[in-house]
Order: C-alpha cells, then sequence, then structure tokens
C-alpha cells in the first residue's frame, strides 16, 4: 500500500503544482518550494484529502516541509484507518 499511495501523492502534487510527475520525489520541497504557490499546497492537500479520505488541517501544513513528509502522515492516518 505505501508504494501505490506514494504514487497517488506525487501524482496530485505534480498535477496541482504544474510540473511534471517526474520531477516530484519524497525529497521535494513542499511547503518552501519557489516553484509552487501557497494557492497550489492548499489545492494539492485539499485534494489529497477528498481523494485518500484523510485530515489535512491547515493547522498541520508547516509540517509538510517534504512531500515525502505529506506521504507518511498520509501512510500513517490510512493505517490507524484499518
Amino acid at each position: 500500500m505505501p508504494k501505490n499511495i506514494s504514487q497517488q501523492v506525487y501524482r496530485v502534487v505534480a498535477q496541482e503544482c504544474g510540473v511534471e510527475r517526474n520531477s516530484i520525489t519524497g525529497k521535494t520541497l513542499f511547503m518552501s518550494n519557489p516553484k509552487f504557490s501557497y494557492f497550489d499546497v492548499v489545492a494539492t492537500l485539499y485534494t489529497l484529502q477528498h481523494k485518500l479520505h484523510v485530515s489535512l488541517p491547515e493547522s498541520d501544513y508547516i509540517k509538510y516541509e517534504t512531500v515525502g513528509a505529506l506521504t507518511r502522515n498520509i501512510i500513517k492516518q490510512l493505517k490507524m484507518q484499518k
């Protein structure tokens, strides 16, 4: 499941932020990425919340320094839902 979730997160990040999917890795900066606007980040998190049925409150956004950190949080939530 984690690899599949990672791929889904990477796809959504690429789509919402308007970059090539191949440019997104776990080490890609997310919150402080100069290529991503605040609105890109908000749209990405909103889409992920609805697509994967997880909670990504705005108060936690700062925790997602990288796409990998965001992905780990989502995987953790999905495991807890089981």
